[in-house]
């Protein structure tokens, strides 16, 4: 598990109100109600770094921008009156430009002094990802309310997965917990494995502490959990290696950087992906489920696992009530649509995603496109008691139309 305290210091979160980003209402550019940052940021006056991110659904609709804050008491030449902290920001801020009334607005204060400013849309996806991954597990309102960092752990792969995801740069979590380094280079030397060897090892490390038969959901986050801390400190290696023998290189090359930038990001995606099925593929097997990985259908699709195979599936006389689908997501946003367009005589398409929470409103457009959705039991509580299906049901009901049986 990861503390958020080892990223941040203090965490507040509000929902923005008209006065505070709307400039017919207002043209102080000032975020208000945040007495209670005072907390976090005390009570000097202050010149503060910052980054500031507008969190659209869409890489299109996302912005991103660096700049100074003024931690100030707009009654402080007034001593006579009580103070009134506020938290200006220059109008050139296009992510607060775009900001709206209602809007999520998330205060993270790192320990190097300086503010991250995440702004969600109401309509956001993201949102709710963006809220479990800083600790609020209430819904939030237009009073300002603080998060002690220090209490709130998240699992190290889904913390690194959303912060992928969401774009928020923090150091690699996990990175420094139950040191690996010395087997994964006396296995791997410099170089990255195939991500089938590096989920193997992680099961190697965990076989004695995991049970796929009797707890399933447990046993996935765990072997999810072990392989990313394995794979953040092979990687932080290679890396850090690469940056010092090509530093001059791409002083005077920036696109070979960008390149070199862009296929670290590509390769933390791709990773993710595949290790889950990987040890999904290997829990399944435990169970003795009759099933194929990536087994093609119709035209070119490819469902991550059919079940019970490609075999059954085209035989046209194989009864298509006996036959299952699960695509697999680390995160979903928009993606759960395209298990639509897989394995046709489906029409019950189940999905796997460790995405933590996911809008009421989305999980009824799944419901009434056909897709029901998987998620391993750790992550329900950020989901309506029975809105989703746990790893485990979804083992059972496999089961119960195939009685464990290979076909």
């Amino acid at each position: 598990m990861e503390k958020l305290s080892n990223h941040f210091t203090g965490v507040g979160v509000k929902l923005l109100s008209e006065v505070e980003v709307n400039p017919k209402k207002s043209n102080q550019h000032e975020l208000q109600g945040v007495q209670k940052l005072r907390q976090i940021l005390g009570s000097e006056r202050l010149y503060i770094e910052s980054t500031c991110l507008y969190m659209g659904d869409d890489d299109t609709d996302r912005l991103s921008q660096n700049g100074t804050l003024t931690w100030y008491d707009a009654r402080e030449n007034d001593p006579a009156r009580s103070a009134e902290f506020r938290l200006y920001y220059k109008s050139s801020n296009e992510p607060l430009k775009s900001a709206a009334a209602g809007d999520t607005l998330i205060y993270a204060h790192r320990p190097d002094g300086s503010l991250l400013l995440v702004i969600a849309p109401q309509e956001s996806e993201l949102r709710t990802a963006l809220l479990w991954l800083f600790g609020v597990h209430e819904e939030p309102g237009t009073t300002l309310e603080i998060v002690d960092p220090t209490r709130i752990e998240v699992p190290v792969s889904l913390f690194n997965y959303i912060a992928d995801e969401v774009g928020i740069a923090v150091p690699r979590a996990g990175a420094d917990e139950d040191s690996w380094l010395d087997l994964l280079l006396e296995r791997f030397d410099l170089k990255f494995p195939t991500t089938r060897k590096l989920s193997d090892l992680a099961l190697e490390t965990l076989q004695h502490d995991i049970d796929p038969v009797s707890a399933p959901d447990a046993t996935l986050m765990a072997l999810i959990e072990r392989e990313e801390i394995l794979f953040k400190q092979l990687e932080r290696h290679i890396v850090s290696a690469h940056l010092v023998e090509h530093a001059n290189g791409w002083s005077k090359d920036v696109d070979a950087f960008i390149s070199f930038s862009l296929s670290v990001q590509n390769r933390r995606k791709s990773r993710a992906g595949h290790a889950l099925e990987n040890h999904l593929e290997w829990i399944f097997g435990k169970h003795g489920l009759p099933f194929e990985r990536g087994a093609r259908t119709e035209k070119r699709s490819k469902p991550d696992f059919l079940f019970p195979g490609s075999e059954a599936y085209q035989h046209d006389d194989f009864p298509s009530s006996k036959l299952h689908m699960l695509g697999v997501k680390t995160t979903c946003k928009d993606r759960w649509r395209q298990v639509l367009n897989e394995a046709q005589r489906i029409p019950l398409k189940h999905l796997l995603t460790l995405q933590p929470g996911i809008s009421e409103h989305q999980l009824t457009e799944m419901g009434d496109a056909g897709v029901q959705l998987v998620i391993p039991s750790p992550l329900q509580p950020f989901y309506a008691q029975g809105s989703v299906e746990t790893l485990s049901s979804f083992i059972e009901f496999i089961r119960g139309h195939h009685h464990g049986g290979h076909c």
